[in-house]
């Protein structure tokens, strides 16, 4: 017999680890007993006269026949069916005394303590049953509350611990979800013997949410026996009026995954100095939380402040990726930096993770010097997002990047990015968009771009900028996209690329061999497809490019008798169907006239009968008169010291730049005036950049004179030098003089000889 109870005892001492390691049914079945309506199982038995003699409550019960395993099965269901649905106050009692079998064996009677609570004793979720129980009170022998034990009992308003405050409890072990929405219990006071509130790991799926859901706590104290170094994860998750933690000597080192989830008044003024890692969504929607300190901060998991109203972070050192959704939803979020002091901070990131800052409320932001990777839709809904400065190290732009950007109106691609996501710009205020080669682009990339007015591709070098298709609804609905140049590297058009580009009138195709043209490729939108005339016949003879309107000439009527140029591709300057080929001057070098008030410069212009891409002229011919260039047949060099600066985009002019120089723009009276004030000047045209004399931005209507070449390009040498302005231009107006020399001059104040209309005139 002494045998037999020692065997038992150690077999129960080896279920000493209570916590979320309760027992099974089928382990509670095994020393079932009913005593005045309620039902035990037996977890330790010493000896009939031992006080150490321990049981688990599972309930109420009218089910006395334990004979089988079926019946105490039954019996087990009905005590939590009948727990669930008790009403007003309860009291777990403290002991029972009872003769019971135990381990097949009728004992005498014998006392046992109540030390554990049945897991799901009273859980009302799931079962259709609004818990009305108002009070709940355990006796001091408890040790062990196990899981979910009072799951949705939203109608308790008190749990009394006995002994909690004069040190008499023994409990030591509460399990996970213990009190889960347990919706108007206000307060709980844990005795200074509890060591375990649920799973703490940081790995844990389920987590702890001992008290998740307790939404009339405003405050909390922590047991002085509780030591754990992490917050385990749940544990205040939708305790939305919890605004005071007494930390009571507990120092954690981790906040695990959603412990202060929708938590609206807790602040940061609550996290204890101790914490250095942060789990996943552990802030997610605290609606106070309008600040933080991460200067102590080594770790941070996905989610930490989404939905939160911070307006400004400093981020640490540390921390060298933006998990995901960060800050997502953070719609106050106008500021990110590094903290100061910290070297490396917010420079050494080199990662920002998907949602990072999803509908934040950014205008501009620097990124890290060391940025590598821009997740999927790390920046979407940033309506706010106006600039976004970044390095030569990024490589990737995940899908969605920046989808819906409503004010972000430019972005250059640097030679470091490889991939562009599926939808990276998709619904973007982007006006224009310089791509680069060896770069892969997912569909639909610009989508929807609506104020998307100009588009460069690569070089034409295959050799250099590999790029050989135009993606899958890459510039789909650009509305206002007029013109594309796509160039002779893309083999491969697909579907509905430049699909809804209602005011695509121009296309310009520099490729050699007609690429393949997928489905809806242009939705025959393009009025006018460009190709070289060398190639005019190879296009006509495919059938799908046949279909478009191609032709091997441009026509454009100049409407002044000087205006300003430049294309996205090479132009031969060349005389077709009849008409007169454009004249155009490239602009190589300047001097000047210094007066007392006024400093006049001239540009020297040189005839060019073919230009670059991305080349400036200048024009000159007759107004109202047509006349004609065509795609170049070949690369034509750029000319290193042209003047004439084209502009690829509306372009903001200031009157003097950074390096020291001044923008002039031709006017009205067909002069280049210098930039008084910022002045936009449109894509397609060009401005004169020179370098910034002394005394230029005091003087008074300075002007450029043009000084243009004959056809052979070579400056006249009449001794007056007007013949080297054009026919139209001899009729100046009356303030317009020339020096013997041929200097232009603007109502001369110096004293000397000078020729007007022809005519000599002495200032004396």
């Amino acid at each position: 017999m002494k045998r037999k109870l020692l065997l038992a005892l150690f077999a129960i001492i080896s279920l000493g680890c209570f916590a979320d390691s309760q027992p099974t049914d089928a382990q509670r079945r095994d020393n079932l007993f009913v005593y005045n309506g309620m039902l035990f199982s037996i977890q330790k038995f010493v000896s009939t006269s031992s006080q150490d003699n321990a049981v688990e409550f599972c309930g109420w019960t009218t089910k006395t026949d334990l004979s089988t395993d079926a019946k105490k099965d039954e019996a087990l269901a009905d005590a939590q069916f009948n727990a669930v649905r008790k009403v007003g106050e309860i009291t777990i009692p403290e002991t029972v005394t009872a003769a019971v079998t135990y381990g097949g064996v009728l004992q005498g009677s014998a006392t046992y303590k109540v030390i554990m609570l049945r897991a799901n004793l009273f859980r009302a979720a799931d079962t259709n049953v609004t818990s009305q129980i108002t009070k709940i009170t355990i006796p001091k022998t408890v040790e062990h509350i196990e899981s979910r034990c009072f799951d949705q009992c939203e109608n308790m308003t008190e749990f009394v611990i006995e002994g909690a405050t004069d040190g008499t409890s023994q409990l030591k072990e509460i399990d996970s979800h213990a009190f889960l929405n347990c919706k108007k219990l206000a307060s709980i006071t844990l005795p200074n013997s509890v060591t375990y509130l649920g799973d703490d790991d940081p790995n844990s799926i389920e987590g702890s949410g001992v008290f998740e859901g307790c939404e009339s706590f405003t405050s909390f104290k922590f047991p002085s026996s509780y030591a754990s170094n992490n917050l385990p994860s749940f544990i205040f998750k939708n305790c939305k009026n919890l605004a005071t933690i007494d930390w009571n000597g507990y120092n954690p080192k981790r906040l695990n995954s959603c412990a202060f989830w929708n938590c609206d008044k807790i602040t940061w003024s609550q996290v204890p100095q101790s914490v250095e890692e942060l789990g996943d969504e552990c802030f997610y929607d605290c609606a106070a939380l309008t600040s933080v300190d991460l200067s102590k901060i080594k770790k941070m998991g996905t989610g930490v402040f989404w939905g939160t109203p911070l307006t400004s972070v400093e981020w640490p050192a540390a921390v060298t990726e933006i998990p995901a959704r960060t800050f997502w939803a953070c719609g106050q979020l106008t500021t990110i930096k590094g903290i100061p002091g910290q070297p490396g901070a917010w420079d050494n990131i080199t990662k920002i993770g998907e949602n990072a800052f999803n509908m934040c409320a950014l205008t501009t932001i620097k990124l890290p010097a060391e940025l590598k990777t821009i997740d999927a839709q790390a920046f979407r809904s940033c309506d706010h997002l106006a600039t976004v400065d970044y390095g030569t190290k990024v490589e990737t732009i995940g899908d969605g990047a920046f989808w819906s950007t409503g004010a972000l109106k430019k972005f250059f691609f640097k030679g470091s990015v490889k991939t562009l996501g599926a939808n990276a710009f998709r619904e973007s205020g982007l006006t224009c968009v310089h791509l680069k080669g060896d770069m892969t682009i997912g569909k639909e990339a610009f989508m929807d771009c609506k104020s998307l007015k100009y588009v460069e591709f690569p070089a034409t070098s295959s050799a250099t900028q590999p790029l050989t298709y135009v993606a899958e609804g890459m510039f789909a609905g650009c509305t206002s996209l007029p013109f594309i140049t796509l160039p002779s590297t893309v083999t491969e058009i697909k579907a509905n690329a430049f699909n809804g580009c209602s005011h695509l009138n121009y296309v310009n195709i520099l490729a050699e061999t007609p690429a393949t043209l997928t489905t809806n490729a242009f939705d025959n939108t393009p009025k006018n497809v460009y190709v070289k005339a060398s190639k005019l016949s190879a296009y006509q003879s495919n059938a799908d490019w046949n279909t478009l309107n191609l032709k091997d000439t441009y026509e454009q009527r100049l409407n002044t008798k000087y205006a300003t140029f430049t294309h996205d591709f090479p132009v031969d300057f060349v005389a077709a169907n009849g008409r007169d080929a454009m004249e155009a001057y490239v602009g190589k070098s300047t001097y000047k006239v210094t007066q007392p008030t006024k400093i006049q410069k001239i540009l020297k212009m040189t005839k060019a009968t073919s230009i670059a891409a991305n080349e400036g002229v200048i024009l000159a011919g007759t107004p109202g008169t047509t006349y004609t260039y065509r795609i170049a047949e070949s690369a034509v060099a750029k000319l290193a010291d042209n003047k004439v600066m084209p502009v690829r985009e509306d372009t903001l002019l200031y009157q003097t730049e950074t390096d020291g120089k001044s923008n002039w723009t031709l006017q009205s009276d067909y002069k280049l005036h210098l930039t008084q004030d910022a002045k936009t000047i449109y894509c397609g045209r060009a401005y004169v950049h020179e370098t910034n004399e002394t005394g230029v931005q005091g003087a008074k209507s300075v002007v450029f004179g043009l000084s243009l070449d004959d056809e052979d390009g070579n400056m006249t040498n009449d001794a007056t030098g007007i013949e080297s302005i054009d026919a139209a231009g001899k009729a100046d107006e009356d303030n317009v003089y020339y020096t013997i020399s041929g200097v232009r001059v603007v109502n001369p104040t110096e004293k000397g000889v000078y020729i007007k209309n022809g005519k000599k005139v002495i200032v004396r």
